[in-house]
């Protein structure tokens, strides 16, 4: 994988490199994983299904033999998302994988050991063959990168992964930088909206800052549920939890956000989060 991927704004390779190492270099001590968050789409069902088992049935398997574990691979779950007055249906069609990396460079090293793989090649070859720029096998390919944060420093994986439960992605958007990080400190400091979340109930699969990629500035998070009524009840304790009406009261954290991602998200077969 090369850098400019995932700097789009970037007009050299080299600005790439040196902003990368630039992060890496601001870590935290206890270096929090960095999530190579993926969204796909797909130009309808078929295609979609198509990648989905590609991922759970290949992918999966040889990005876990080169040490990249827990991996999530997710689509819509359209039943709860029917319920939201606020989702995009853009979404319908869009796989979701989630990859993490103990540093930058494991991320640029993995897509080359897959493309030397020859049980990778085969498969994807054969998962495009007969695609054309008319009839394609994906219109949109987004790809983000995430780093945990340093209270939640990599991908939690919730037991017990049933095939029922779902998980709930949000992506928290600002204006600007600045009220982007006071938001991020509205849930990390002492007695913050993750100790509120904890005591709530949340099962946490991860926090994390996005560092390059789409929605930016932002930061997203993700609960795993093993069904709509636990879902219910942890979200109506977080509102009405005295902790976290103090935070919402506070005027440090007021314009903070200006536009939340609600997706309910459903494991496809193979998916490890």
């Amino acid at each position: 994988m090369k850098r400019r991927q995932f700097l789009a704004t970037a007009c050299a390779t080299g600005l790439a490199a040196a902003a990368m190492r630039t992060a890496q270099a601001a870590e935290p001590s206890g270096n929090p994983h960095l999530l190579d968050f993926r969204m796909i789409t797909a130009p309808d069902a078929q295609r979609l299904g198509a990648m989905a088992k590609h991922n759970g049935e290949v992918v999966i398997p040889i990005e876990n033999k080169y040490g990249i574990s827990p991996v999530g691979l997710f689509v819509v779950d359209s039943a709860l998302n029917a319920k939201e007055a606020a989702y995009d249906k853009k979404y319908d069609n869009v796989l979701f994988t989630l990859s993490p990396h103990r540093n930058f460079d494991s991320t640029e090293e993995l897509s080359a050991k897959k493309r030397g793989d020859a049980t990778y090649r085969e498969a994807t070859a054969a998962l495009s063959q007969g695609t054309t720029s008319k009839d394609p096998l994906f219109t949109t390919h987004e790809r983000m990168l995430l780093r945990c944060f340093p209270e939640v420093p990599e991908v939690i994986v919730v037991p017990p992964l049933s095939p029922d439960r779902f998980l709930q992605l949000r992506i928290y958007r600002s204006h600007n930088f600045e009220r982007s990080r006071a938001k991020i400190n509205q849930i990390v400091k002492q007695d913050g909206a993750l100790s509120v979340f904890n005591d709530c109930g949340f099962k946490t699969v991860f926090f994390a800052t996005t560092l390059y990629g789409a929605f930016m500035p932002s930061f997203a998070y993700m609960f795993s549920f093993e069904s709509e009524e636990q879902k219910d009840d942890a979200w109506a304790k977080f509102v009405n939890h005295p902790g976290w009406k103090k935070l919402a009261a506070d005027p440090a954290y007021t314009d903070t956000v200006s536009e939340i991602i609600n997706i309910y998200l459903k494991p496809c077969k193979g998916s490890q989060i």
